[in-house]
């Protein structure tokens, strides 16, 4: 896997998305290892290239959720740290995200 080759010693992923979540204007897998959330892509149709973020767990000092929309329903992650880190996706991606991340904060 080639998130594999971005983590640090004893780094362990605890959770992987199984949907892309939008965070910007981009779409990434979100994962949530034991020290860090990391946003991963691989972007490029010929010539492939790695697109990650990454922050560490203990820069998070709050975690909100909430959904949006009437028919179209969209699940909203807000992480505040050093910034404010908004993610949006599907509303059972997003819960999930959210309760795996809730265990480290």
């Amino acid at each position: 896997m080639p998130i594999d080759d971005f983590l640090t010693p004893g780094e362990e992923i605890r959770f992987s998305s199984t949907t892309k979540m939008r965070y910007g204007e981009k779409r990434y897998q979100v994962f949530i290892t034991n020290k860090r959330l990391i946003m991963y892509a691989r972007r490029g149709t010929l010539m492939k290239s790695d697109d990650l973020v990454s922050i560490p767990l203990e820069e998070f000092h709050n975690v909100k959720y909430r959904e949006e929309g009437l028919i179209n329903r969209s699940g909203i992650i807000e992480f505040e740290g050093k910034t404010l880190v908004q993610m949006y996706g599907p509303p059972r991606d997003a819960k999930a995200i959210y309760q795996q991340i809730m265990q480290f904060i």
